[in-house]
């Protein structure tokens, strides 16, 4: 298959296609799954050979496009905001002036950051509608806010930045926020990342198009806690412990400050961290896959431009020094980069143990039917 990147980047409705520009780098999410969601941002070079003045401010909207695999649409690969702009001369003669303009521009999530919130008292509620309401309070466009599972106590008026406040109660509830393409801002709640893999499977990317000097697996003793202590209701606590783990790697504990309400919500987190994280696992902490590459498939390719935060993804037939079997992991972030003449997408996942949840009798639809459940059983290798 052949590609060709054909980019468009369009500033305050400006458009900067072909040799216009040099080279782009974008990078969402964040490096794994116990980290806050970091603000996008986008780094554009454009090559200025008529010397005009680009008409660039701050908080110009930012928007850039790549072709699809078969060139019949565009597909939007960033979306935010200008924050500064950078000319440095490059060549210069009397028939030639040609100058390098650099403009970065952040995603959303940056304008979380910067607006205040909680200037009044919040009821108690669950994580999905305390995230709400603090994006309510904000300009932002929402994308999907999953149901809540939590159920928080009340917070007394008291202002912070939406984006602290906001990641604050999401990892609380081991959720996530985080950010499209498009420039919308969402809320991931613990389970998203298991309806996902069960609707549509984990995205298999062939290794032959990754580079192979850049595969980075990770073993971290940093992720383990087998001891987990969860404070609730502002002062109470409720722990859980792994006593096989701390047999194997001695005790390794964890207090968490949350704004759960109830000890029965205290407890289930409890539990799920120790399902977690009470014994490591392997995750690629980086992953190179060349859509540049001329034998990839437009699948691939298309799926590559179509990335989103927590989507699933499988390696086979990794090298045994990173990995021994099938690698099953989500996206945590990443950055795609390109030029007029090469692009590559750089993932960084955390294996799927991390993000997995186990189902609870209440996570099941009451309206089900035994006779609606398939009588065929399927095993699933779960390394």
């Amino acid at each position: 298959m052949t590609w060709t990147i054909n980019p468009t980047i369009t500033i305050d409705g400006t458009a900067y296609v072909s040799n216009a520009i040099g080279a782009v780098s974008i990078d969402y999410g964040r490096s794994t799954v116990w980290e806050p969601t970091r603000a996008g941002y986008c780094r554009i070079q454009l090559v200025n050979t008529n010397n005009t003045n680009y008409p660039i401010d701050i908080n110009d909207p930012v928007v850039v496009k790549v072709r699809n695999a078969t060139d019949t649409a565009d597909i939007t690969v960033f979306t935010g905001n200008v924050t500064s702009v950078d000319n440095q001369g490059g060549v210069a003669t009397a028939s030639t002036n040609i100058a390098y303009v650099t403009v970065t521009a952040v995603a959303p999530l940056t304008q979380l950051s910067r607006t205040q919130c909680g200037l009044v008292n919040y009821p108690e509620e669950n994580e999905s509608q305390r995230i709400t309401r603090i994006l309510n309070e904000t300009s932002i466009t929402k994308d999907v806010i999953d149901s809540g599972t939590y159920t928080l106590i009340a917070r007394p008026a008291n202002p912070n930045d939406a984006l602290t406040l906001c990641n604050a109660y999401a990892n609380t509830a081991t959720g996530a926020m985080y950010e499209t393409q498009s420039g919308t801002v969402g809320y991931a709640n613990e389970n998203r990342r298991n309806q996902d893999a069960i609707a549509n499977g984990y995205f298999s990317i062939d290794p032959n198009y990754i580079k192979a000097d850049t595969f980075k697996s990770n073993l971290s003793q940093g992720d383990v806690i087998n001891s987990a202590k969860i404070k609730y209701n502002g002062s109470n606590y409720v722990t859980v412990i792994s006593s096989g783990s701390t047999t194997n790697y001695g005790t390794i504990a964890a207090t968490l400050d949350t704004d759960i309400a109830t000890e029965s919500d205290a407890t289930i987190l409890a539990n799920i961290y120790i399902g977690m994280r009470a014994y490591p696992k392997t995750s690629m902490s980086s992953v190179e896959v060349r859509i540049d590459d001329p034998d990839m498939n437009t699948t691939t390719l298309n799926k590559m431009l179509n990335i989103y935060f927590g989507m699933p993804v499988q390696i086979a037939g990794l090298p045994a020094t990173i990995s021994s079997s099938t690698y099953y992991g989500f996206v945590e972030g990443w950055n795609l980069a390109f030029s007029q003449l090469s692009a590559r997408i750089t993932l960084r996942t955390t294996e799927k143990t991390y993000s997995y949840r186990f189902t609870q009798w209440e996570d099941v639809s009451p309206v089900l039917q035994w006779d609606a459940v398939g009588n065929t059983l399927t095993w699933l290798t779960y390394e």
